[in-house]
């Protein structure tokens, strides 16, 4: 009889324990919970949610190209990653670096090719050696190596050079532009 007592008052002061400690997590408040804000991002029918998601591309020992994003949400079915806050950088081949950054864009993970865009207002791919593309959308190829857009095009350059046009293709390989239609040149 004394150990059932002793048994029954060990589980009643377990039990007192736990239901303290859950009326003080209670009262504690939202502060120790995760904000509502951290849930909305969380993915709906992604494999995967991430935070600081970065994707780097390689060859022969050299970082050819990398992206980081402030989210991702990852589908492995699609082979694809849709990207929020988007910083690429990436090296042509005598190694000067060029970076552009937009407010959404998708990669393929098999293919690594990939699309920026902005909200509002231009992408900004800005070359080291004093080169800026401005447009609204950008694509990758990454088996091409070049970025191509069907959108309106401005590029600036160190010399005081303008060209304007409708869609363009650039190839990192070889640094040729080619705006597709419209282009105009002006020199100020």
């Amino acid at each position: 009889m004394n150990r059932e007592r002793l048994v029954r008052g060990g589980l009643l002061g377990i039990m007192l324990v736990v239901v303290v400690t859950l009326i003080l997590y209670v009262l504690q408040g939202p502060s120790r919970r995760i904000p509502a804000v951290s849930v909305s991002v969380l993915p709906q029918n992604a494999d995967a949610g991430l935070r600081e998601f970065s994707f780097v591309e390689s060859k022969e020992g050299k970082v050819d190209w990398k992206i980081h994003a402030k989210e991702a949400q990852v589908f492995d079915a699609d082979s694809k990653a849709i990207l929020k806050d988007v910083v690429v950088t990436l090296s042509d081949a005598r190694g000067l670096q060029m970076t552009v950054e937009g407010d959404d864009g998708t990669i393929n993970t098999v293919s690594k090719d990939f699309v920026l865009s902005k909200r509002s207002g231009d992408l900004a791919l800005v070359f080291e050696d004093g080169y800026t593309i401005y447009t609204p959308r950008l694509a990758w190829v990454n088996i091409e190596r070049r970025f191509w857009t069907d959108e309106p095009v401005r590029i600036t350059g160190p010399n005081r050079m303008e060209v304007t046009g409708q869609g363009m293709d650039t190839l990192l390989t070889t640094r040729e532009m080619r705006i597709r239609r419209d282009a105009r040149v002006e020199v100020h």
